[in-house]
């Protein structure tokens, strides 16, 4: 039994870790494409 409750927490803070990474990137690529739109287009057309 002890080693279910490790098993279930450990899993619980790998998903939650796998979960941070992907909230990570998903907010790198909001900012990256904030930050593309928001710079001023080239002028070389």
């Amino acid at each position: 039994m002890e080693t279910f409750a490790l098993i279930v927490r450990y899993g619980f803070l790998v998903v939650l870790a796998i979960e941070a990474v992907f909230v990570g990137r998903a907010f790198l690529g909001l900012m990256r494409e904030k930050a593309l739109a928001t710079r001023p287009a080239p002028a070389e057309e």
